[in-house]
């Protein structure tokens, strides 16, 4: 069988994300599989194995960290570029099954045009619920024009899928709550997932001292996309109380719309039991992982829709305890404390959060508890060979 991925988030040949290790599995399986990526750090278009992955990459203009007018654009431009570089270099290609995420969601056009030239299965990998993520934050208007324009484009995608893989059970009820149109039997649990490493998930002095991390300190962190849905005043705010609490330690990391709020706030206010960094060499960010304590989960209270973020994963494989301040409507925190590998509070509840990172920094026994549990957690319910079966049920 040959698959066709869809995709503005592919990592550098060597290095892996979520959508890498799903589309490896294909290949262990025996499939062909191709990548369309529209890359916007490429000058040039290559086409060529990586991996044993046919990827295609291809130049676009900036979507993330880019103007509203500047990204309105080339997500305007994004389908025609797709389909123009998918005609020309995977000409002689007939595809069986075609696989995108979200965001973005503007894809619709295309996705309908690929699936009727190809006669092709298509399997709909929802990562944000778009336009209503943005609308509950205030980014955009709800009923607005621009929002009426996305709504537009989400509708025609769903109708398009023949399924719809959404990342947890609340995702779900929140996808046939809000589109009556869409069958329910369309519509399934299939979260985010990787093929999970072996690490050696230790406190590392070395790693400790060339950044200036306390040895003693429980250390939390908070690394990914720092973007406004995460609520980081809150969590900076929150830090900034703990300042002469020496048994705890924070390390925020990653790059998006917030990060130069964060360091400004740092500076400003002379907090200093943090560290932000913006950018890491890979063995280092590695090992500041695994000699943190506990990840920290955050989803501003203002969302109306149950988000589910994917750096839950490298927690859970680095067999790390979890953390969450999160909006009533996920479900990311209830699972976590489920599966007795994490604790769950509401997003702004100042002292709830502080107590429970009191709590884990004065108890090595609850940590060492929940850290068993965070591993057997990810190999039960978001490895990629799940994924690949759920996908491939509906093919067989």
């Amino acid at each position: 069988m040959k698959v066709l991925f869809i995709t503005v988030a592919w990592p550098q040949e060597g290095n892996r994300n979520l959508y890498s290790d799903l589309l490896n599995e294909f290949k262990k399986n025996g499939h062909d599989v191709f990548v369309a990526y529209a890359d916007e750090k490429v000058n040039t278009t290559t086409v060529k194995m990586e991996d044993g992955i046919n990827v295609l990459r291809f130049p676009t203009l900036k979507i993330r960290k880019a103007g509203k007018f500047k990204k309105a654009l080339s997500l305007s431009f994004l389908g025609f570029k797709f389909k123009r570089n998918i005609n020309k270099y995977y000409t002689k290609e007939k595809f069986d099954l075609i696989i995108t995420h979200t965001p973005p969601i503007t894809l619709s056009g295309l996705m309908k045009y690929l699936k009727k030239k190809y006669n092709a299965f298509f399997y709909l990998l929802l990562k944000d619920i778009w336009p209503h993520s943005n609308a509950s934050l205030g980014i955009i208007k709800k009923n607005g024009l621009v929002y009426k324009y996305f709504r537009w484009h989400e509708k025609r995608m769903y109708r398009t899928a023949d399924m719809i893989g959404c990342m947890s059970p609340k995702n779900v009820e929140f996808v046939l709550t809000n589109n009556s149109f869409i069958n329910e039997n369309k519509v399934e649990e299939c979260p985010n997932s990787i093929t999970p490493r072996d690490l050696d998930s230790k406190k590392n002095d070395k790693i400790r001292s060339k950044y200036g991390i306390p040895e003693e300190a429980t250390v939390f962190i908070f690394s990914g996309n720092l973007g406004r849905g995460h609520g980081l005043k809150f969590y900076i705010n929150t830090i900034k109380e703990l300042n002469d609490y020496d048994k705890a330690y924070f390390l925020i990391g990653g790059s998006g719309t917030q990060f130069e709020y964060l360091r400004h706030t740092i500076k400003e206010q002379d907090i200093k039991n943090v560290f932000l960094y913006e950018w890491l060499p890979k063995e280092d960010f590695d090992e500041i992982l695994l000699t943190s304590d506990v990840g920290i989960i955050l989803l501003d209270s203002r969302y109306t829709v149950p988000q589910f973020p994917s750096r839950l994963l490298a927690y859970l494989e680095a067999s790390k305890p979890v953390l969450c301040a999160v909006n009533e409507e996920t479900d990311i925190g209830t699972i976590v404390e489920s599966a007795g590998c994490g604790i769950s509070v509401l997003h702004g509840d100042k002292e709830a959060f502080i107590g429970e990172v009191k709590r884990l920094s004065e108890n090595q026994s609850l940590r060492k508890k929940l850290a068993i549990n965070s591993r057997k957690l990810l190999e039960s319910r978001y490895t990629c060979k799940d994924s690949y079966s759920k996908i491939m049920s509906h093919l067989k």
